[in-house]
């Protein structure tokens, strides 16, 4: 497939145009998703040149009650969270989904997941890229059927969403699959393994394509017992 071909794939998010902003610091390059529930991500990059290393890069992500930065790695694998580390992420989320609801899609969510973190290259090969841990959720969070709701990585952590509709506080699995597609997409105008992240771009995209499709059921299934409970009373 050659590279015109790699670019022409669509989204599986709705997006916004893209903005870019000039100032003292820099140019700022700002996208915008949102989620099949509505959930805004953002992805924030600065000076974006083409073999140069950005001076900002992250994601802006809606939370039930506010917002949350993921800062990702520019400069080495320490000053932000890496790509691996954040294919890592879902894949722990989606297998423990899986282990909870049983669901057959949540098998092949997971299967993409896999095949694009064994496919994803690093900036640098000599990253080393610290593993991440999870912990369960603080004292006073809503409860979890997971044992884990909180991912860190060195001084970076990501508190996702506890519970398994994803109505709570906290970043959604379809919102975290979309930072990773954002950051692919972003990635690929500069890496040099080109094919690489293109392939596990796809990966993730059709993983996020079921997510989305998942999520979208789910809500639908909420309004109609919200509904129901409506009309009983």
């Amino acid at each position: 497939m050659n590279e015109a071909a790699m670019e022409s794939s669509t989204p599986t998010a709705s997006a916004r145009p893209a903005s870019t902003a000039g100032g003292g610091s820099g140019r700022d390059n700002v996208a915008w998703r949102a989620t099949s529930t509505g959930r805004d991500v953002a992805l924030i990059s600065t000076d974006l040149i083409p073999g140069r290393p950005l001076r900002l890069w992250g994601a802006a992500v809606e939370v039930a009650d506010g917002g949350a930065f993921i800062r990702l790695a520019t400069l080495n694998a320490f000053d932000g969270w890496s790509l691996t580390q954040l294919l890592a992420v879902a894949l722990a989320r989606f297998e423990a989904e899986q282990a909870h609801s049983g669901e057959a899609v949540l098998a092949e969510i997971v299967r993409h997941l896999d095949r694009a973190a064994a496919m994803h290259r690093e900036p640098q090969d000599g990253w080393a890229v610290p593993p991440v841990s999870f912990e369960p959720a603080p004292p006073g969070s809503p409860a979890s059927p997971f044992p884990w709701s909180l991912a860190r990585a060195g001084q970076f952590a990501i508190q996702l969403c506890p519970d398994a509709e994803a109505r709570q506080r906290g970043v959604t699995p379809e919102q975290l699959l979309t930072v990773i597609e954002m950051a692919l997409t972003s990635w690929l105008r500069v890496t040099p393994w080109r094919r690489s992240c293109w392939q596990a771009r796809r990966e993730v995209r059709t993983a996020l394509a079921l997510e989305a499709e998942r999520a979208r059921a789910r809500w639908a299934a909420h309004v109609a017992d919200c509904d129901a409970e409506t009309n009983l009373g």
